[in-house]
């Protein structure tokens, strides 16, 4: 557990107990950790619709009943067990995880459930989330049953017209007390990369660590292209640090959809020989501006032409399939002449996608939310998405200048497209409203 497997610094505790302890037998060494550790929940789940709403009273969060059915996980319940269905619907996943998970915590993570969710492990109730294209997650590491069978159930409220289910991955993931809970990687132009990373310390523990990070090249995972190492102490809560690095000579080629290249920051965060925590994040060099009424990319002008494609379901990727023919769209678009693709609240994996197809993206919220609603969308989608090169602004719509000012704290390195559909204005980066000017030609799609 953090700072007390193999703690680099010393704590003053350890002297007042050490008279006491002394003549007690030294407990057997803990295993090693190493690193974080994914279980997905994705696949066959046990389906069932719930009209009269009577699932909670008849013990539905312990089991399934045995008129459930089968029913795929990601995937939209109105394109599959229940085709046309809006109303309230479980759904239930056995699962056992592995025995070495002990003394690990464990999380739970919903990249996105349509729309109203609450999920229950082992008959525990472990909370609720509003907002069908969001992640949520939940610390589960009391209520699981660590090398045993867990059972878990979601009950989710969703309509038909708009998607409902759980549309996007289920995953377990098994790490240190302290971990790492985000990286915002910005690469720049000039082969500067500055990886803002947030550590959460759940324990009531300090202590020293180290952070190792590495970049290769997305296409050549093995080889290092640079490599640096920081001492971290870390406090009970919610961390943070920076790690600046640049890539120069050969070794450094600019994102852009000409060129679509990428590269991996790679993160080892250890105690000792321990591995606390593993994480990687895919990245570009690239930096965006505004010249004499242009945005730039890498210092040149951009002719854009933009489309905003409004499918009537989200779009599941789940299967190599989804994942062909989403790519195959894309590239379609590409070669049609579009480089610019406006996205309300889009999977995380189409982002990937527009990375390598090279396809510049605006995002923003579903339309027709209220204003909290939007701007609580709005929050997850920057702090899930911001560290992707193709996304070159966020769309904020109506938004209040409150949800302006987080979204130009959150990702200083975007526009920003502010204001109803008739008057938009494009912040700059870096700037706020008072920079803000008429967006050029080509950014917003045509009617």
């Amino acid at each position: 557990m953090f700072a007390f497997r193999r703690p680099v610094a010393p704590f003053a505790l350890t002297l007042c107990l050490f008279v006491s302890l002394v003549a007690t037998a030294a407990p057997p060494p803990s295993p090693l950790r190493k690193g974080r550790d994914v279980q997905a929940l994705d696949g066959v789940w046990k389906f069932q619709t719930d009209p009269e709403k009577r699932g909670e009273a008849e013990g539905w969060k312990r089991a399934a009943p045995p008129s459930a059915r089968e029913s795929v996980v990601p995937g939209l319940w109105n394109t599959g067990a229940a085709p046309g269905y809006s109303g309230v619907a479980w759904y239930w996943r056995d699962f056992e995880t592995p025995a070495g998970w002990k003394g690990q915590t464990v999380r739970l993570r919903f990249e996105a459930a349509a729309e109203k969710a609450q999920v229950w492990l082992n008959g525990e109730s472990l909370g609720a989330h509003t907002g069908g294209a969001t992640p949520f997650e939940f610390n589960v590491t009391q209520a699981i049953r660590i090398g045993g069978k867990n059972t878990l159930a979601v009950r989710l409220e969703g309509d038909a017209k708009a998607g409902a289910g759980l549309w996007q991955g289920v995953l377990l993931l098994a790490h240190d007390e302290a971990y790492i809970a985000d990286c915002f990687a910005q690469g720049n132009g000039l082969g500067n990369l500055n990886a803002a990373i947030t550590f959460l310390n759940t324990s009531r523990n300090s202590g020293d660590a180290t952070l190792d990070g590495r970049i290769v090249a997305a296409t050549e995972s093995r080889r290092d292209l640079l490599k640096t190492h920081q001492t971290l102490h870390l406090t009970p809560g919610r961390n943070l640090t920076t790690l600046l690095l640049t890539l120069r000579g050969r070794n450094l080629h600019l994102w852009s959809p000409e060129t679509p290249l990428l590269y991996r920051l790679q993160l080892i965060f250890r105690q000792g020989e321990d591995i606390l925590d593993t994480q990687e994040t895919v990245f570009g060099f690239r930096e965006f501006g505004f010249k004499e009424g242009a945005i730039t990319l890498n210092g040149e002008p951009l002719t854009l032409t933009a489309v905003a494609p409004r499918p009537p379901q989200p779009v599941v990727i789940a299967t190599t399939t989804d994942m062909e023919r989403a790519r195959e769209s894309l590239r379609r678009l590409k070669d049609k002449g579009v480089n610019v693709l406006h996205l309300d609240a889009p999977p995380s994996a189409l982002l990937a996608m527009a990375d390598e197809v090279g396809l510049l993206v605006v995002e923003g919220p579903r339309p027709d939310q209220t204003a909290k609603a939007a701007a609580d969308e709005l929050r997850a989608l920057l702090l899930r998405d911001r560290s992707h090169p193709c996304l070159l602004a966020w769309n904020l719509g109506d938004a209040d200048s409150a949800t302006a000012q987080l979204a130009r704290q959150l990702d200083p390195t975007r526009f920003l497209l502010v204001g109803p559909a008739n008057a938009r204005k494009l912040w700059l980066p870096g700037q706020n409203e008072a920079s803000a000017v008429p967006p050029p030609s080509g950014l917003l799609p045509l009617p």
